[in-house]
């Protein structure tokens, strides 16, 4: 003989029947609205990017979404990803703003890659938690989003000129040293270093040459200094032409480049007058 169940758990099931079942909401999706370089500066090691978001609600009803670690993957890297805190309209979207801050040395082939003007794969997946009645609850893991990226980076040559107040001019012997001191500026987001052989160049002439090797820093101005050897025996009159003010012109072929990431051809022409 089958013993009544107890009318605490009859009473229980009664219940549950009448409740009607909470519907797990459907994942929210994203498409990119924006994609900007802000910075990349390969002294501190790092990348930083605006990344403006259109986050979908595929839901008939509002979708609060709490803060969220998801996984990047940039190009064939993978890193954390944070997404904010939004509130989705029912069936609507809202745009979310948000910043990549990416480690070079492990993103350096992406990185490179939107340097040069090429796509770049970002996708976001992993799970993402919402407020759905009194208890957060997981959604996912699902793919929030896939997309091909690409930089419009317009690259400016950097601005050089001499400071005649860091410049100066020595004889020793048989050899005239010539020290040019410039202040060069970066308008770019992106830092790098400048290196390669520069001319001095006096009366139309190739007289010396200086190994240029500069770092720049992002959107900023900074100085420098070359220090040139003239062999007076071969150029002599290089001393006299400079004392009475003839102007010198520095002028080379050298590379802008983030080692191991990007690099440019530049050509280097400024000049000035160095006593």
């Amino acid at each position: 003989m089958k013993k009544p169940l107890p009318l605490l758990f009859l009473l229980a099931l009664v219940l549950a029947a009448c409740v009607p079942g909470v519907q797990k909401p459907e994942p929210p999706e994203a498409r990119v609205e924006a994609f900007d370089l802000e910075s990349l500066d390969p002294f501190t090691g790092e990348a930083r990017f605006a990344l403006r978001l259109r986050v979908s609600n595929p839901n008939a009803f509002e979708l609060p979404l709490l803060e969220s670690r998801l996984t990047l993957g940039f190009d064939r890297a993978r890193l954390p990803f944070d997404l904010p805190a939004v509130t989705l309209p029912a069936a609507g979207f809202e745009i979310v703003d948000t910043r990549l801050v990416v480690p070079i040395a492990e993103t350096a082939e992406g990185v490179g890659k939107l340097l040069r003007g090429e796509p770049v794969r970002l996708r976001v997946s992993g799970k993402v938690r919402a407020q759905v009645g009194p208890v957060p609850v997981d959604l996912g893991p699902f793919t929030l989003l896939d997309e091909i990226v690409r930089l419009d980076l317009r690259f400016a040559a950097p601005r050089f000129a001499v400071d005649p107040a860091q410049s100066r001019l020595r004889i020793a012997g048989s050899s005239l040293e010539v020290v040019v001191g410039f202040q060069v500026a970066n308008p770019n987001p992106i830092g790098f270093y400048v290196r390669g052989p520069v001319g001095l160049v006096i009366g139309g002439r190739v007289v010396a040459e200086a190994a240029l090797d500069l770092p720049l820093r992002p959107r900023q101005t900074g100085p420098g200094r070359l220090v040139f050897r003239v062999d007076l025996v071969q150029v002599p009159g290089a001393a006299a032409a400079l004392v009475t003010g003839l102007p010198v012109e520095l002028r080379g072929g050298v590379r802008a480049e983030v080692p191991g990431v990007w690099e440019q051809l530049l050509d280097v022409v400024f000049g000035g007058r160095v006593r």
